[in-house]
């Protein structure tokens, strides 16, 4: 059987926010680091970097190499590299990180659990599944010593560790990780009244779709299309239609229903992910060209499609050719 490309996405990488103290007066560093987090919320990921690249400097300045604002802004530029597939960059600044943390004496907190996960996803981006591994099961292991069972971070910790293992090919340990994720994120959403069939986001429509993409890796078509079609419902709920995630979701049901010669539905599912990257111009481009390369096999496979199919292909090369 054919498999089609899939995203696995890190579309929540871990961030943090830098909580106001009596030190932070309203200088040139700290409007920096507020300007980037606000670029960074608004998923304008190549102007976050950019802001950040110069903020870090001057925090670093301002408040000293290992300050919390310094550390945090670090991590959010790592998070915005990671979310246009630049690893190699992000590793480099967070082994920095580290180094800084090393050189203060600091100990263990939320920020160091953090800057372990952007690595172990860095390191998975660049290939390297077993160090991703071991950063993201260190992570975990933190996670669960600062804060109490059910706590959402751990809920984030297993997933991205989940993902790790999947990409390795460790399916059944990589799923029990996602499966105890998804019982995390509901079960707040289960405590409120008339929300349960609202789980917290984003953890539980992630770790759903990583569920997703070990059961289409196992051919369990019936599980993997109820993974995403789940999580594509809460994702419509929280962030609505033209979000990143949901072209995400849209671009997984498509290569899903590709897999099992679909070619419908996986038009309609490639098409509504294509709409967001068409209303967001320069977003995730190679997500974009990715897509446009799905749609094109899909259009091949309909009846008097192909010049359309080639367009779209014409569309991709102009992409990437660009990157």
């Amino acid at each position: 059987m054919r498999l089609f490309l899939f995203l696995s996405c890190v579309v929540f990488p871990a961030l943090l926010c830098a909580a106001p103290s009596a030190e932070d007066e309203p200088g040139v560093a700290v409007q920096q680091s507020i300007e980037a987090e606000k670029l960074l919320d608004q998923s304008r990921f190549e102007a976050a970097i950019r802001v950040y690249a110069s903020a870090i400097p001057s925090l670093t300045a301002t408040f000293g190499e290992a300050h919390v604002r310094t550390l945090i802004a670090i991590n959010n530029y790592a998070a915005a590299l990671l979310q246009i597939n630049q690893g190699g960059e992000a590793e480099t600044i967070l082994r920095d990180a580290l180094d800084r943390r090393q050189r203060a004496g600091l100990g263990e907190d939320d920020n160091l659990a953090t800057t372990w996960t952007n690595l172990g996803d860095a390191l998975l981006m660049t290939g390297r599944t077993t160090a991703s591994i071991v950063m993201h099961e260190r992570s975990l292991a933190l996670r669960q010593r600062l804060h109490p069972d059910g706590h959402p971070e751990i809920a984030s910790s297993m997933t991205s560790l989940g993902e790790a293992l999947r990409q390795s090919g460790e399916l059944t340990r990589a799923r029990s990780m996602f499966e105890r994720a998804v019982e995390l994120w509901a079960a707040p959403a289960r405590g409120r009244k008339g929300a349960a069939a609202v789980p917290l986001m984003p953890g539980y429509a992630r770790a759903k779709n990583s569920l997703g993409l070990l059961h289409d890796a196992r051919e369990d078509r019936k599980q993997a299309e109820e993974s995403y079609l789940q999580a594509l419902q809460v994702t419509l709920q929280a962030y609505g239609s033209i979000h990143q995630f949901t072209a995400t979701l849209h671009h997984n049901l498509a290569g899903h229903y590709s897999q099992y010669s679909d070619w419908k539905r996986a038009d309609d599912h490639c098409r509504k992910a294509l709409t967001v990257y068409e209303l967001r111009p320069g977003f995730h481009n190679r997500q974009f060209a990715q897509a446009l390369q799905l749609h094109a096999t899909i259009l091949e496979r309909l009846r008097g499609r192909k010049q359309e199919a080639r367009a779209q292909r014409k569309r991709a090369d102009a992409i990437m050719t660009l990157r």
